[in-house]
């Protein structure tokens, strides 16, 4: 039961770039030095 709920729970929680808090503006430059969506949020976890 309990690896039912931790499955939903990781299916339900999702991050996107907008949860980064960064400018739209920061986010062009991070794109400008070869970052993508992945890139930078692995840059924000870390």
């Amino acid at each position: 039961m309990e690896d039912a709920r931790i499955e939903n729970q990781t299916e339900e929680t999702q991050i996107t770039i907008t949860d980064t808090e960064w400018t739209e503006s920061e986010r062009e430059q991070m794109r400008l030095h070869g970052y993508d969506d992945m890139d930078m949020l692995r840059a924000w976890l870390s």
